[in-house]
């Protein structure tokens, strides 16, 4: 009868097995193969049988997705979750300052909580694509004297997105019946009259939009159509931010929003 082998020996046969299978197949897997047969009874004098099969099997680990430490983001096949970036403020600081000095002024009132831009703010981006560097550039030196903080901005959509004369504070676009989202957003009288400065204002959001449409800018249009009105919006309201609250007139419903006559 034969005698039992040790544990030793058995593990050292199968070694030997496993490399000789390895070199039959061109030594593709020899490096992966664990440590030399030569050295495994030095390792378990050393370290015992169960660490020497655990170094072996470590050695043959093929990773695969979902590898890695508990919660590891580096795993094979997990996508690493990014944050989401912080919305970019249109607002210069001069616009939030004065802003927050107002809704501090009239105790955080429904009706002094959010800046409204009269041609949607949106806008100035699609027909500043429309236009000629030089035409751009007409516009800073036109309305920088005339809204001096806005156009302290090197950049002309953010001036124009600043340019005093086209806000009216009120309340949030939620507590409004009539929030036109992105569109023309005049400002009215007690009778439910266009203001003069919202007149203007809006002759110069016409042409914008028929100019982005259209893709294409005449000199003159853009002078007459454009920049005039505008700024003669700017004359109108002065030259300094003077975020007024009494310049807009609001309406109250029985389900407690806010409207414009």
């Amino acid at each position: 009868m034969r005698a039992q082998s040790s544990p030793e020996a058995e593990f050292a046969h199968a070694q030997a097995a496993r490399s000789r299978r390895s070199g039959e197949r061109g030594g593709a897997a020899a490096g992966s193969a664990g440590p030399p047969p030569g050295s495994l009874f030095a390792l378990q004098r050393s370290v015992g049988n169960a660490a020497v099969a655990a170094m072996i099997e470590r050695s043959r680990h093929e990773h695969r997705p979902g590898c890695g430490p508990a919660g590891s983001d580096r795993a094979v096949g997990v996508g690493i979750v990014q944050r989401a970036k912080k919305k970019k403020d249109w607002k210069l600081g001069s616009t939030s300052s004065e802003l927050a000095a107002v809704k501090t002024a009239h105790s955080n009132g429904p009706l002094v909580d959010t800046l409204h831009h009269i041609i949607p703010k949106s806008l100035f981006q699609q027909f500043l694509a429309v236009l000629t560097p030089a035409q751009e550039q007409q516009i800073s030196t036109t309305l920088a004297p005339l809204a001096p903080k806005a156009f302290g901005a090197s950049d002309v959509d953010k001036a124009l997105k600043n340019m005093p004369a086209n806000f009216r504070v009120g309340p949030r676009p939620e507590d409004r019946t009539d929030d036109p989202g992105d569109g023309l957003d005049l400002n009215k009288d007690a009778k439910g009259n266009t203001t003069p400065r919202s007149a203007e204002l809006e002759s110069a959001f016409n042409y914008m939009t028929a100019a982005i449409n259209a893709r294409t800018v005449t000199q003159a249009d853009f002078e007459s159509k454009f920049l005039a009105p505008v700024e003669e919006a700017c004359k109108l309201h002065g030259t300094l931010i003077d975020i007024d609250p009494a310049r807009g007139t609001w309406l109250q419903d029985s389900s407690g929003k806010y409207h414009m006559p």
